[in-house]
């Protein structure tokens, strides 16, 4: 007769994504879209080799032709940041929460073609993406445009045995790439070093992001 074991399954190195929807975001939407939209049409793409689409500069330029639509984003987004996160030991101060400042903010606009290739952001704690609008994505149809999160040990986990997995189903995304879905409205925060990339996106209808970037602010 079998004897009955009690096994502790706990998945360990989590990566955070934290997903959320912005209070107020329709009226936020309403005064950023048409703001970048104009930007797009007046200024030249920032030159970065990894995006087909428009991006304006990587600094904090945007606040000064989109500041006050802005600021109310951040006050959720920094507040986000702020509960996620807690000094470590060797702050002399632990259990207490930094406070955040945005270092680098970005629009971008892709349309039918559109995409952003595999890149992290290097030296930001917390990285972000908010969706002004994201056009004709729709998990019922495949558009395309979903943001594309990679396993941070690369494609390892799959090479040594790619006949087996994991039999618990929150580790079957061991060594693949994970899709997300954003509706309208919504931020997402992660961390610097995750690898992400933006799907080719196929819709007709313009899709409209901010990038952004946070630092702690150590007193």
């Amino acid at each position: 007769m079998a004897r009955q074991l009690e096994l502790s399954v706990r998945p360990i190195f989590s990566t955070p994504l934290l997903v959320f929807s912005v209070p107020e975001c329709h009226q936020i939407n309403n005064e950023l879209k048409p703001a970048v939209l104009a930007h797009e049409t007046s200024q030249l793409p920032y030159a970065d080799r990894e995006v087909i689409g428009w991006s304006s500069p990587h600094d904090l330029s945007m606040m000064e032709w989109a500041g006050k639509p802005l600021a109310q984003l951040f006050e959720s987004v920094t507040q986000v940041a702020t509960l996620a996160t807690e000094f470590s030991e060797r702050s002399g101060k632990p259990a207490q929460h930094p406070s955040w400042q945005v270092v680098e903010i970005w629009s971008n606009v892709q349309r039918n073609g559109g995409t952003n290739g595999y890149h992290a952001h290097p030296g930001s704690f917390w990285s972000g993406v908010y969706y002004v609008d994201v056009g004709d994505i729709s998990d019922s149809q495949d558009m395309g445009g979903e943001l594309q999160l990679f396993d941070p040990r690369g494609c390892l986990p799959r090479m040594l045995a790619p006949y087996l997995r994991y039999s618990l189903p929150e580790l079957h995304d061991a060594g693949n790439t994970i899709s997300f879905t954003p509706t309208t409205g919504q931020c997402v925060l992660f961390p610097g070093w995750q690898f992400h990339a933006v799907a080719p996106y196929r819709g007709v209808n313009p899709r409209v992001s901010i990038a952004f970037n946070l630092d702690p602010v150590i007193k």
